[in-house]
């Protein structure tokens, strides 16, 4: 089998779980593309392809390559992979796919796995967006507890990536069989984009869920 990885990074973290995939499809002969390298004629010889970025804003970077291309990439053995700093939830997952997975590729399997945060390593537009994230709540008169989190989680150097994030997307590359999580209820999109649990206050409580 050959198979061609299409993955976009900026912090790193992503091409990680490139480098991940690749080491345990020993069997394949795999080709490791770039976003910003990528030419839909690399993909012709390819039995597989498999496209790889960060979740940013609720948004799979660089997606719109496979929506322009989705005759393409539907044509291969294809499976997405949103890299996030969400724990990959049932809550989380559809979540992602519902921003993301246009009528037309709805056949193409969805992974959400858990990447890092480091802001030191961003640049550019992304550096930007972070620093008036940061002005703002450093401004805010009266934080929540939840933005009290949210700075210290922009301050720390997070990373979650683990390779055993990627079962699922082998188990499916070596069986053909995808079993999304199941999706019975509407779930709210978060105002954040991480876990924030970890970093709360001092002290803080979650507060008791009302039972009535």
């Amino acid at each position: 089998m050959k198979t061609a990885i299409v993955y976009k990074t900026v912090s790193g973290y992503t091409e990680r779980y490139a480098h991940i995939l690749r080491d345990r499809l020993k069997q394949d002969e795999v080709t490791l593309i770039p976003l910003d390298k990528f030419k839909p004629k690399m993909l012709n010889d390819c039995d597989r392809a498999v496209f790889m970025s960060r979740v940013i804003n609720g948004s799979i970077d660089g997606f719109k390559t496979v929506v322009k291309h989705a005759q393409l990439f539907a044509s291969k053995y294809t499976a997405v992979v949103a890299v996030g700093m969400t724990k990959p939830t049932d809550e989380h997952y559809h979540v992602v796919e519902k921003a993301n997975i246009p009528y037309k590729l709805k056949g193409i399997p969805l992974f959400v796995v858990r990447g890092g945060f480091d802001a030191d390593k961003l640049k550019g537009g992304n550096k930007m967006m972070i620093n008036m994230m940061k002005t703002r709540l450093v401004k805010s008169p009266s934080r929540t507890p939840e933005e009290m989190a949210m700075l210290n989680f922009l301050a720390a150097k997070t990373d979650k990536v683990d390779a055993s994030q990627l079962d699922g997307l082998i188990g499916y590359l070596d069986s053909g069989v995808f079993n999304p999580p199941p999706a019975d209820t509407e779930f709210p999109q978060s105002e954040y984009w991480a876990d924030l649990e970890e970093y709360m206050p001092a002290g803080y409580k979650k507060p008791a869920e009302d039972k009535r």
